[in-house]
């Protein structure tokens, strides 16, 4: 299969000029403001879901060459004015007026909708509208899966987040809303505490080179945005509802919004999504306590005018998570047996399904209040800020042990988080910039009063403040064939950690820790042709060590684990190459993404395997594998790929391949817990209205070979395939759809699950979702 799937590609790259047309037609025009007829540059028009685009000159032309023929959409973006979209058949060269309405942006719109013409030289992807419908009511790491690149690390069946290139949790930066989310998630069980629901445009960049984000995001950046709000629409919404057969999980998520009459320019919007499941089920048995629950709820108004906007979210997230029972074991010997028994003891695997939630369990609630704001500064220049406030809260009950009742693990961690932007937009200059800084002020309470006062020794993690600073710069210079993109910034992060040396006493020490790092890119683009176009990273990417990597010493009860942390860790210092190529005419798309990254004091949670025999911590609260931060030098490299052939309006075919390999160069041996290599193939027909659709898939996950012998409590599991059936229907403001994963019922398990110890992973699963959309009046 592999080398069917390796030559399939080889053959289509080098053939690219095999499925193109001799495409001739021309589309000019001129950009005008609708007020006063004046000529607007640097607006970029385009065609919507193509490569075709242009930038305005400084009387406002536009040309699109070498066009095939063909119905089209016309959009024309720039920033202070609404966007344009209008439907265009093109036999013959043509010509077109766009008038524009001026207004105020909402922050980043371009960015977060991922258009593929954003000025932009970074590795970036985004989900379809399609894609996005199909997977409705997953979590976030299963939602982008579909992205190439993007694989999923589970605890269990229910949490699950991002995985870019081999990298996870505090090196995949997630800016919800245009903010860094702040909650624990650094663990492997801490999944992110959002709603997918809220975020319409789901975009993400691969690689260390969002230096406006943070240094630290080596693996790359997740970006979530909802619709901007309405401008002219009373009231308009939509309602969406799915069901999933297996754990007969219920998901129903809605939103209204509108403008206010007589008070120019305010909007607002309402939504809120529910979510009730029980015991998921695999293909042979039940798990015992894997329901979930999920209550959210956000609201947002904002006020637009010619020369400023401001803009109000609040959002709260609540989670109830079963952890599945038999995870968690009384003694050495039975939690031996269970890893190494191919199925779990009875007793954790009930005949009968069942809703409840009971211990060990996640109570999961994250709130957040934010602002943005933006004033513009002569000639398309702006100043933009944004203040945000988060609160999470995080409860980890544990087995009840000798019928006492008591919560084993708590978090309470604040965050207060800002930053001031100075953009520059306009067209006196080819070179465009931002300049900004950010800071962050955050406080974690695991025991007692406050942060200065704890009472317990042996938490998982001690009471801290954590502040960090940012200070960046990035230059672009866009030209219609190439661009150039240089970017500089400088963090510092310190933390102060307050301990007590016996439990319940007032015998108090602190700590702090210091770090400081530079991180830089520079990026171009080369367009080729109106095909074709590469895309080149060089970056460098500072990233200090989180509170877990240096502050674990205890039972982490969501990952069933023993975690040790290393006070003496040194900051990762990333240096990344990525090659990015771009292929896309009427029949053939292609994304093929290259890369090689190599980290200095690469911070890894090692298996404790010492000579071979594996080392288990035993508690009053049972008996539980070992994992202890390290630090190494280690080398990521890969390649991701996704391709869609259309061998006719009705048929086409995507194929989407990523590879990633880790090695730990400095002792020479492979790593753990790095994603195997994965084959996805689909085959879609389209019904002739254009209205329905149906698809089936096929994923094929290798057995984890690169990893190195008694380096594990478990070796590998073996390979697996998956096959996925997709059909879907658009009728007026209706759309239906029904998806069935593990079609065949298939029994696996997935290296990237750390409840692969214990059990297999979810079987067959039918979802049917339906969503209205509530006609704008």
């Amino acid at each position: 299969m592999l080398k069917k799937l390796v030559f399939f590609l080889v053959l289509i790259l080098l053939n690219f000029g095999g499925f193109s047309q001799n495409c001739q037609i021309s589309l000019k025009g001129i950009v005008l403001q609708k007020s006063n007829k004046e000529s607007i540059p640097g607006a970029v028009v385009y065609l919507k879901g193509t490569k075709f685009y242009s930038q305005t000159t400084n009387q406002g032309n536009f040309s699109i060459q070498n066009i095939c023929p063909g119905t089209y959409t016309i959009v024309c973006e720039i920033s202070g004015f609404s966007k344009f979209e209008m439907g265009i058949d093109l036999k013959s060269n043509t010509s077109q007026t766009i008038l524009l309405n001026e207004k105020i942006e909402e922050l980043e719109e371009v960015t977060v909708h991922g258009h593929e013409t954003e000025h932009t030289t970074q590795m970036s992807s985004h989900l379809t509208e399609q894609e996005k419908n199909e997977r409705s009511g997953l979590n976030l790491g299963e939602m982008l899966k579909s992205v190439a690149g993007v694989q999923s690390l589970q605890t269990g069946s229910s949490i699950s987040k991002p995985v870019i290139h081999g990298m996870h949790s505090s090196r995949v930066v997630i800016l919800n809303q245009g903010v860094r989310q702040e909650g624990q998630q650094w663990g492997s069980e801490h999944a992110p505490e959002i709603d997918p629901f809220v975020s319409k445009n789901i975009q993400v960049i691969k690689g260390p080179a969002g230096l406006r984000y943070g240094g630290d995001a080596i693996g790359g950046i997740v970006m979530m945005e909802p619709d901007p709000l309405p401008d002219t629409v009373k009231l308009g919404g939509q309602i969406q509802t799915v069901y999933f057969t297996n754990g007969r999980q219920y998901v129903g998520s809605g939103y209204l919004e509108g403008t206010i009459s007589g008070i120019k320019g305010l909007a607002w919007r309402v939504q809120g999504t529910l979510k009730n499941g029980g015991n998921i089920n695999t293909a042979n048995y039940y798990l015992a306590n894997t329901g979930v629950r999920e209550q959210n709820f956000s609201t947002e108004i904002g006020i637009k005018r010619k020369l400023w906007a401001s803009n109000f979210y609040f959002s709260r997230f609540h989670s109830i998570i079963g952890i599945y029972a038999g995870s968690h074991i009384g003694n050495v010997g039975d939690l031996e047996n269970a890893i190494e028994q191919t199925s779990p003891p009875a007793v954790f695997t009930p005949e009968e399904f069942t809703r409840d939630i009971d211990r060990p369990n996640q109570d999961v609630i994250h709130q957040m209040l934010k602002w943005k704001g933006q004033y513009k500064i002569g000639n398309n220049n702006y100043l933009r800020g944004n203040l945000a406030f988060q609160l999470n809260d995080r409860l980890e009950l544990d087995v009840l042990r000798a019928g006492k009742n008591v919560n084993t693990l708590m978090f309470d961690l604040k965050t207060l988080s800002g930053e001031l932007l100075y953009e520059e937009t306009g067209m006196d200059s080819p070179w465009k910039g931002q300049f900004g800084l950010t800071f962050q002020n955050q406080s974690n309470l695991t025991s007692g009063p406050d942060i200065r006062t704890p009472t317990i020794s042996n938490g998982l993690l001690p009471n801290y403040y954590l502040n960090s600073f940012g200070l960046f710069g990035i230059e672009k210079l866009i030209k219609p064939k190439y661009e150039i993109e240089l970017g500089l910034r400088f963090d510092s992060k310190n933390f102060e950690t307050h301990r007590v040396r016996v439990s319940n006493t007032r015998q108090f020490f602190q700590d702090f820790r210091n770090y400081y790092g530079i991180s830089a890119s520079i990026g171009g683009t080369y367009r080729w042709s109106k095909f074709f176009e590469q895309h080149l990273i060089l970056a460098q990417a500072f990233r200090p060590p989180n509170a877990s990597e240096l502050f674990s010493n205890g039972i982490h009860h969501g990952a069933a684990a023993y975690e040790i942390g290393n006070p003496f860790l040194q900051g990762e210092q990333a240096r990344n190459i990525s090659l990015t190529s771009y292929y896309q005419d009427e029949k053939l798309e292609i994304e093929l993404g290259l890369y090689t990254n190599f980290i200095n004091n690469f911070i890894y949670l090692r298996p404790l395997i010492q000579q071979g025999i594996p080392i288990y911590f035993i508690t009053v609260r049972g008996a539980f594998p070992g994992f202890q931060y390290e630090q190494i030098n280690a080398n990521f490299s890969g390649f991701d790929s996704k391709i869609n052939v259309h061998f006719s309006p009705r048929w086409s075919l995507q194929q989407k391949i990523d590879i990633v390999n880790a090695k730990d160069t400095q002792n020479n041996q492979y790593l753990v817990n790095i994603p195997p290599y994965r084959y996805d193939i689909s085959l879609k027909y389209t019904f002739p209205s254009d209205k329905q659709y149906v698809s089936l898939g096929l994923t094929r996950v290798d057995r984890q070979n690169r990893v190195e012998e008694n380096s594990d409590y478990l070796t590998p599991p073996p390979g697996y395939q998956l096959v996925e059936i997709n059909w879907g229907l658009n009728y007026k403001q209706f759309d239906f759809g029904v998806r069935v994963s593990n079609a065949l019922n298939s029994a696996y398990r997935d290296y990237m699950n750390r409840f692969r110890y214990f059990t297999d992973d979810q079987g067959r699963n039918i979802s049917f979702r339906l969503l209205y959309k509530i006609p704008n009046v």
